[in-house]
């Protein structure tokens, strides 16, 4: 029964129209800046957490767009904004490696540790596009959400170079402010009714960065140099289940033997093989 488990693991895949290019994963719960983020407290920003808790972004083409697919821990839109969540406001940046672009971002003044070529804004009221590394927009785009923690934007494969697997993203999240430098909320040191607290110079609440290490959030927060993620979609999920599957039976079974060693059952593990010895009466064969 368990071979025949690891066999559909390994057979079955997921059956989709879209050919995913781009998979990664973000530390859930980590919505609070560089560290000490603390959300406004006017009542639209209730439950004051999760709702700029980015928890995973995704790249596929699918007919005639690029989709970006990124979840929330919870969305909510307090003002019916028609695409259906109101507080995201999400810069990604594209590296296509074709060694042109800029590493300055000029409207909010922030580097990233290699060239853009194009910026994907995400944000409520018909205001997602896409720009090229000079500011110029190339697109406006379609941005709905898909499911309760789930916004995807539509970009038109017309309107780029060819994706490939080995392209880099950057994403940044903050909150939408009509007012706001770049349309971001401010973060202030100490916060407000409609101003996040906690300190820092940039307004994002959540980037997707890996949970340790020198890249990690906070520090990236901290130096303004914001880095771009490697792909990471080559790895199957059912596979990954398998290698989960497989730690836990293992783990299971030395257990098993470490228990009932302690109750006094011996275990000898080893193997037996065959050995000629020559005696007075010739050679005999013995079993270790």
């Amino acid at each position: 029964m368990i071979w025949m488990l690891i066999l559909l693991i390994f057979t079955t895949t997921p059956v989709s129209g879209t050919e995913l290019i781009f998979e990664m994963a973000d530390r859930s719960g980590d919505d609070y800046g560089m560290g000490s983020l603390v959300y406004p407290t006017h009542d639209a920003f209730a439950p004051y957490r999760d709702l700029f808790d980015l928890t995973s972004f995704t790249v596929s083409i699918d007919g005639e767009y690029l989709l970006f697919d990124l979840s929330f821990s919870q969305i909510t839109n307090p003002w019916k904004a028609p695409e259906g969540f109101f507080h995201q406001h999400i810069l990604v940046f594209i590296n296509t490696g074709n060694g042109t672009g800029v590493k300055r971002y000029d409207p909010l003044g922030f580097e990233l540790n290699q060239p853009y070529d194009y910026v994907v804004r995400i944000a409520p009221w018909s205001l997602s596009n896409l720009r090229d590394y000079e500011g110029n927009i190339q697109a406006q785009l379609i941005v709905e959400t898909i499911d309760p923690q789930t916004i995807r934007a539509y970009i038109p494969l017309e309107n780029l170079h060819v994706p490939k697997r080995s392209w880099q993203y950057a994403v940044l999240v903050g909150s939408y402010d009509a007012f706001g430098r770049d349309l971001f909320r401010e973060v202030l040191v100490k916060n407000t009714e409609w101003e996040f607290g906690g300190g820092g110079s940039w307004p994002f609440v959540d980037i997707l960065a890996p949970s340790f290490g020198k890249v990690r959030q906070q520090e990236q927060l901290k130096s303004g140099v914001f880095y771009f993620q490697n792909h990471r979609g080559d790895t199957n999920p059912y596979h990954l289940c398998l290698l989960w599957l497989i730690l836990v039976l293992l783990l299971f079974a030395l257990g098993g033997c470490f228990f009932y060693r302690k109750r006094g059952f011996p275990f000898n593990l080893s193997l037996k093989f065959k050995r000629r010895e020559h005696t007075t009466k010739g050679s005999i064969t013995r079993w270790n």
